[in-house]
């Protein structure tokens, strides 16, 4: 049975969205075809009818989770400092850490990106190129790459701490010096 163009396209933006959840939980490297398909309620097997290789839908899942997160953020913004400071507040957060599945890809999925091909480390810079433009200006540029750094890299420690105490007192350091560099930041006027 033929399926049209448009059919196709939405199952695999469908796959992309699952395959990203499970993902983000599991792990992309350690997700087999079938899991990452299964995610989408699909069979392994019809996996090459929708990408060459699991590097490409590693690639199509970084651009869309890093797009996602990138207009929800931006979608939460008025322009102001404070905003951004809660925007940080609830990212730098357990809930979020506890959820990964319905967070944001990069705690998750950036050393995998790390060991991928040029293709899909390129489609990672430039989503996280515009998060960070978007913020430049309230912040700056440079105080806007720090913050992502350090809200991310937050994130990745606390996932990696047994104790819950732990994450916390990680999470609110984290949380409170990015709220400061944030409140003394000046935006890119140029």
């Amino acid at each position: 049975m033929r399926y049209t163009a448009e059919h196709k396209e939405e199952t695999r933006r469908r796959v992309v969205e699952a395959a990203g959840a499970i993902a983000k939980k599991q792990g992309f490297g350690t997700t087999g075809v079938d899991g990452l398909m299964g995610a989408a309620g699909l069979k392994g097997s019809s996996f090459y009818h929708h990408f060459s290789t699991k590097g490409e839908l590693l690639k199509d899942i970084i651009e869309h989770e890093i797009e996602g997160s990138r207009n929800l953020l931006m979608g939460r913004m008025d322009g102001s400092k404070a905003e951004l400071v809660r925007q940080v507040r609830s990212y730098m957060s357990i809930k979020h850490l506890e959820n990964a599945e319905s967070g944001c890809v990069l705690p998750r999925l950036s050393s995998e990106v790390a060991r991928a091909d040029d293709s899909t480390k390129q489609a990672y810079e430039d989503a996280i190129s515009k998060m960070q433009e978007d913020m430049g200006m309230i912040i700056g540029g440079d105080t806007a790459w720090a913050v992502i750094a350090l809200s991310v890299g937050a994130l990745v420690l606390a996932g990696g701490m047994s104790s819950k105490a732990t994450q916390k007192d990680l999470l609110k350091a984290c949380y409170e010096f990015t709220a400061q560099a944030v409140n003394s930041a000046e935006p890119d006027l140029s």
